[in-house]
């Protein structure tokens, strides 16, 4: 891929060189995990490792003419082996009186900084908290559109989006396909004489997730009369549906970030999510420390556990049962401190050290601490 775009680039360049901007991101990151075996939101274990949080991108924005631009955003993960993917490829519209549009893969406007999302340097931590920001995609291929206007000290701005979106994921340490059709949101933002801000979004989705290790167990239960259980364990078009909040305070050198989100899926085992973070901090000079609480909560919906009776000949079927209705259930808190050293206008050292504990739905808890440390910039 990175040979296509250095082609494309240089047969394109005698033509743009004066209206393509060229910019940039990126991090690296160190992190271990030092209480516990695995930290959430991490590939981390008891070992330093540079590789899983660490990260570069190069973006391209073209004016086409006055109304029309492109844009092409390339990021390179530890995660998946620095391999580059298009996380951005959408063409834009200015219409001008505030309205705007843009049409391809752009990033899905669930929270507060999913502009950023992958731009540490834009955000206090050295991660965004993962207590609300835990979905496993956060692009999607369609259209959105937005009109900004002013009123009175408040800056706002309104945008629908509807499009799909495909990708791989891990479902309890399975390896799965998750699909959103019929994706479609409208969100709003609001900024109060630059020191306030406040979001709302709203989006919904046919969720379909292809998990293959799942399908010895449906075809058993749907061999046993139980094909009521297995459409709930199947998630085939299922409607689901996300709601998040959100609020900044940015006044003089004091920050409060806050975000909440409710996550449902209907018809399915997948439980539906009560999520939320408060972060407080404060600047003295080019140092920010902060402080972070996050919740999580799904209840699992063992409901569907007691369609099939308990009796002898049934008990592996129900304990099989079980152990998926209970693996996506979660009673969670994280506490997390950070400390932000800006060192320029483009280069920050950060560092975090979380504290998590999950209350598993059997009274098994599971806990653990993770100490991280990078360097992030912009170019």
């Amino acid at each position: 891929m990175a040979s296509s775009i250095a082609a494309l680039l240089a047969a394109g360049g005698l033509h743009a060189q004066s209206s393509v901007q060229i910019t940039g991101f990126g991090q690296v990151v160190a992190g271990t995990v030092t209480s516990g075996n695995s930290h959430p939101g991490t590939g981390y274990d008891r070992d330093w490792d540079f590789k899983d949080e660490s990260l570069f991108a190069i973006q391209f924005r073209g004016d086409l003419n006055e109304q029309w631009s492109a844009t092409a955003q390339i990021v390179a993960t530890g995660r998946e082996d620095f391999e580059p993917e298009f996380a951005w490829a959408y063409v834009g519209w200015n219409g001008g009186n505030g309205w705007s549009a843009k049409l391809g893969r752009q990033r899905i406007p669930f929270y507060r900084y999913s502009d950023f999302l992958q731009v540490g340097y834009a955000y206090p931590w050295l991660r965004p908290p993962h207590a609300v920001y835990n979905l496993p995609f956060s692009n999607f291929d369609g259209g959105s559109l937005s009109w900004s206007f002013a009123g009175g000290e408040w800056f706002n701005t309104l945008s629908l989006v509807g499009g799909k979106h495909n990708s791989d994921l891990t479902l309890s340490g399975q390896p799965a396909e998750i699909e959103l059709k019929g994706l479609v949101g409208l969100t709003y933002e609001g900024t109060y004489a630059d020191w306030l801000t406040l979001r709302a979004g709203y989006f919904e989705a046919d969720v379909t997730i292809d998990a293959q290790a799942l399908n010895p167990l449906f075809a058993t239960l749907r061999g046993n009369g139980f094909g009521i259980v297995a459409d709930a364990l199947d998630v085939a078009r299922d409607p689901g549906s996300f709601l998040g909040l959100g609020a900044e305070i940015n006044h003089g050198n004091w920050l409060f970030v806050a975000e909440a989100t409710w996550v449902e899926a209907d018809r399915t085992y997948l439980t539906d999510k009560k999520q939320f973070y408060v972060t407080a901090g404060h600047r003295f000079g080019s140092w920010t420390p902060t402080l972070t609480y996050g919740r999580r909560k799904g209840d699992a919906k063992t409901g569907i556990v007691g369609l099939i009776p308990n009796v002898p000949p049934l008990v592996p079927l129900r304990t099989a049962v079980t152990q998926v209705v209970l693996s996506d259930s979660l009673d969670a808190d994280y506490l997390s401190f950070g400390l932000r050293w800006d060192l320029s206008n483009n280069v920050a050292l950060k560092g975090d050290f979380t504290k998590y504990e999950n209350k598993g739905p059997v009274g098994v808890t599971n806990e653990s601490d993770a100490l991280a440390l990078g360097v992030v910039f912009t170019f």
